[in-house]
């Protein structure tokens, strides 16, 4: 099969490392000049448009960052939907919003190609390992197709139904890690400043009921105030924190917690914390606390 990938970077990188690794012939294109200089070293083929990308392509991967940006590839009028094969699948491994996914799909349908969504779980080092958990929603009778594919850069590939399924279960699961990130922020600070080190109240948690795998991947930048250490941006969250909330109302079910988690990581990103760790919301609390622990000081 011809691979196409669009968008190569904290994530995109290890989706074509194994893609190239299974074999396949890759063509890579992204706006950053690095990172398709990386993916040429590891043996895929640099092209200089989206729409190179795209053109030959039985298969197309997508690892944008916003919802306008994939639009923007896909139907504007340099867009690749347009010269894409008859048959051929995009596979949009992107955070985006369930009604644009299924825009998406509708337009891709029209050109005689299938979109699925397929938001991702498992972050950098997952796209690196091949072991991503995939939430994917689109249409059925093509997903045992698509699946081989999916396999090559995950472990857990979840169908969940129709398109727009897999971006609903992706930005409530963010949303989880989101409050659970918001909520050790402020214990940890509550605890230190009354006199427990951040690293023995952790290591309660550990044993505790409250143990929990947000805990794990970035409660060491918490604890060291090492929010440098990028696992996943904070701005990240924030959009996808942001889009839930828009999900949930028009659902009509009222976020009373996401509605206040994003109002922690909209003054976080507000205070240049943005291309920080999204633990770094922790910084919000400990200024409003006027206390800080950790190492490393926030420079916007």
């Amino acid at each position: 099969m011809n691979i196409g990938v669009i968008g190569c970077g904290a994530m995109g990188k290890g989706i074509v490392k194994n893609l190239i690794k299974q074999g396949l012939t890759v063509k890579v294109y992204d706006a950053s000049p690095d990172y398709v200089s990386f993916c040429d070293e590891m043996g895929a083929i640099p092209v200089s448009s989206a729409r190179e990308t795209a053109a030959d392509a039985d298969a197309l991967f997508l690892s944008l960052p916003s919802p306008e940006v994939v639009k923007n590839v896909l139907l504007s009028d340099e867009g690749v939907l347009s010269i894409l094969q008859a048959g051929a699948y995009i596979l949009d491994l992107s955070t985006i919003d369930p009604m644009t996914s299924i825009h998406l799909s509708k337009a891709a349908n029209h050109q005689g190609a299938y979109f699925f969504d397929c938001p991702v779980s498992g972050g950098p080092a997952g796209a690196d390992q091949g072991n991503l958990t995939i939430m994917v929603g689109g249409p059925e009778e093509q997903f045992s197709s698509v699946l081989p594919l999916l396999q090559v850069i995950g472990k857990e590939i979840i169908y969940l139904g129709k398109s727009g399924a897999g971006q609903t279960a992706k930005l409530c699961h963010n949303m989880l890690v989101a409050s659970i990130t918001a909520s050790l922020g402020e214990v940890l600070t509550v605890g230190a400043k009354a006199g427990i080190s951040p690293e023995s109240l952790a290591n309660i948690i550990e044993k505790g009921s409250a143990n929990n795998r947000v805990l794990s991947i970035f409660g060491l930048n918490m604890i060291e105030g090492t929010y440098d250490n990028v696992n996943f941006f904070l701005s990240h969250m924030h959009k996808d924190v942001n889009l839930y909330t828009k999900l949930a109302a028009s659902q009509s079910v009222p976020s009373f917690i996401g509605s206040l988690v994003l109002q922690l990581y909209e003054s976080a990103k507000a205070n240049g914390m943005g291309k920080l760790d999204s633990s770094a919301v922790c910084l919000t609390i400990q200024e409003q606390s006027n206390f800080s622990f950790g190492t490393t000081a926030h420079q916007s």
